[in-house]
């Protein structure tokens, strides 16, 4: 019994698909139900794959309701220096335990390389029974 709770511990379980995009140039955009830490940390709505050929990069999805347009952010590695400067900003602010999970090495949002995409173009996923 032991063995199997620290099994299911240790597996990470798998997201969710929620809806797929596929761009003109190729790429595609798979939302899911996941929430990553980056993503959550920026208020967005969940994470996502964006997939080009063989190579697959994690990123975020954020939705504007008025204008009915997904943003994709991608996400990329974040230096030392730039988790220390925001971890002190956090700290300034008063948001000391904040501040900590900053200077922690993670990944950071890439918004000069978001994407933008009507919610029409996208294929949503059905649930399953249940």
């Amino acid at each position: 019994m032991a063995t199997l709770l620290a099994a299911s511990f240790a597996t990470p379980a798998c997201a969710d698909e929620i809806a797929t995009a596929k761009r003109k140039d190729g790429t595609t955009i798979r939302l899911t139900d996941e929430m990553l830490p980056a993503c959550n940390q920026e208020s967005l709505h969940g994470a996502a794959r964006i997939e080009r050929g063989k190579t697959v990069q994690q990123a975020c999805w954020g939705f504007d309701w008025k204008k009915r347009v997904f943003s994709v952010i991608p996400l990329a590695p974040r230096s030392m220096t730039q988790g220390m400067v925001k971890g002190v900003m956090r700290l300034l602010d008063g948001e000391r335990a904040a501040a900590w999970r900053e200077m922690r090495p993670q990944q950071a949002l890439d918004e000069a390389h978001a994407l933008r995409m009507r919610a029409d173009e996208f294929a949503w996923k059905a649930k399953p029974p249940g």
